[in-house]
């Protein structure tokens, strides 16, 4: 476990109490599969990219105001960096699942299916995909409906684009869980987040303050 301006980290991996929290930038957005840059740092200089590569793993942040927030993911790069003192760094990208769907392309045809009906049998064939159908409009069946030399990702996303349908994670200690949506209806009301401060960029802030700095609807 690592403190970082004063907050708990902790960050969990197969390889266990051997490699330490140092760093976590990412970005979440509706739609899109989240992605993480990850620094940890260990003791050893010995780690391979396969003891991680395809792994899953979590990052444990104490909130300000208490409780713990998760960040989960696959480790889909994997690299050596600086040596800090006695210990290496290490840097990782970690993805959500469904980044593995642009790994596989197919060429197959649905019939006499809807469009939740053919993303939930895509979605079926791949062993590390978790979701929930928070969906609340009704769907037509499809009669005919072809993926020809596409990637299961674009796909499935050319498919939610045409009926509507979006998607974001949860994340929780071990797993994250893709929401299929259609309206405001399927997303949760943010626990003890009734307000949140907003501060214009380049004011002096403190470290461990959570806000909002740049806000645009478009």
């Amino acid at each position: 476990m690592s403190t970082v301006m004063g907050r708990m980290m902790e960050l969990t991996t197969p390889l266990g109490k051997d490699l330490l929290f140092r760093g976590l930038r990412g970005r979440e957005e509706l739609g899109r599969p989240s992605e993480f840059e990850l620094s940890a740092l260990s003791t050893r200089g010995d780690i391979k990219p396969s003891d991680l590569l395809g792994k899953s793993i979590t990052v444990k942040l104490e909130l300000v105001k208490g409780g713990s927030r998760y960040f989960n993911g696959y480790v889909t790069r994997f690299a050596q960096g600086t040596t800090l003192g006695r210990y290496y760094e290490y840097r990782m990208t970690v993805r959500a699942w469904l980044w593995f769907l642009t790994r596989t392309a197919d060429c197959r045809i649905f019939q006499e299916k809807t469009v939740p009906d053919i993303i939930k049998e895509v979605f079926a064939d791949h062993s590390m995909a978790v979701f929930e159908d928070g969906l609340t409009a009704t769907y037509a069946q499809r009669e005919y409906c072809v993926q020809y030399r596409e990637t299961d990702f674009a796909f499935v996303s050319r498919l939610m684009e045409e009926e509507g349908i979006y998607y974001y994670f949860e994340h929780s200690d071990g797993k994250h869980t893709l929401k299929l949506v259609d309206s405001d209806s399927g997303h949760k009301k943010l626990e003890g987040k009734a307000s949140i401060a907003y501060h214009l960029p380049g004011r002096a802030l403190h470290g461990d303050e959570e806000y909002i700095q740049v806000f645009r609807q478009d």
